[in-house]
């Protein structure tokens, strides 16, 4: 099982006195949902309270999958593999993963340093999709890239100086690597990628926030694969 899985929180209160609002209006800056319980239901869920008990649910963790065993079980003809290139901010990890669940990626591959590791803000940008996206953390990504293209993947890096997306024949297995912001896509997995794909642009800032390009880059190959096979 994954570590640091993704939880909620709930503040029950079962009164109204002024130390009990006092709590939950502290909460609700928290970011606590306050709820509204009879004496009963608290005492049943914390007999030990004083008119409020914080109740945290722990949400199911996804399955985190070794790479060479995905690999060596069969992969689907049209496959969709998102690879991360030390994206450090989780709230831009929690929203590629929301993405990838979207645009049903079969896996998220991660390196195991430099990336944001799996915490409630990651929980909340995915919008619980963290629950369920297939997830592989590696030591090299560099090899990662070799073993798909292996595989029988196209590489791809996201890069502004690559191929116009729409134009692009994207068919079979794809694999796109994301980085970081402002670094982008490391060298080193650029060269070992297949090519590199860019998304139009017509305004006046030069670059999307990686989350958002992520959106726009799986769904146009999400688009060209067509409909994921039944799992």
């Amino acid at each position: 099982m994954r570590s640091g899985k993704a939880k909620s929180a709930t503040l029950l209160v079962s009164t109204a006195g002024p130390r009990i609002k006092k709590i939950i209006e502290l909460a609700e800056k928290s970011g606590l949902h306050p709820k509204s319980v009879s004496t009963r239901e608290l005492d049943s869920a914390a007999p030990d309270n004083r008119g409020a008990a914080i109740l945290v649910e722990e949400a199911p963790a996804g399955v985190e999958l070794d790479l060479e065993s995905w690999l060596a079980r069969g992969v689907p003809e049209r496959a969709l593999v998102v690879i991360l290139d030390h994206i450090e901010d989780p709230h831009n990890l929690g929203a590629i993963l929301r993405s990838a669940d979207v645009f049903a990626a079969d896996l998220v591959i991660m390196p195991e340093r430099r990336a944001a590791k799996e915490t409630d803000t990651v929980a909340r940008a995915s919008a619980g999709a963290v629950a369920y996206v297939p997830l592989a953390t590696v030591a090299n990504l560099a090899r990662a890239v070799e073993q798909l293209k292996e595989a029988g993947f196209w590489t791809y890096a996201a890069d502004m100086g690559g191929q116009n997306l729409p134009e692009a024949d994207l068919a079979g297995r794809v694999a796109i690597v994301l980085g970081a912001e402002g670094s982008g896509v490391s060298r080193l997995l650029k060269e070992r990628c297949d090519g590199a794909l860019s998304i139009p642009q017509f305004g006046h800032v030069d670059s999307l926030n990686v989350s958002v390009a992520a959106g726009v880059i799986l769904y146009e190959i999400r688009r060209k694969l067509g409909k994921p096979a039944a799992k």
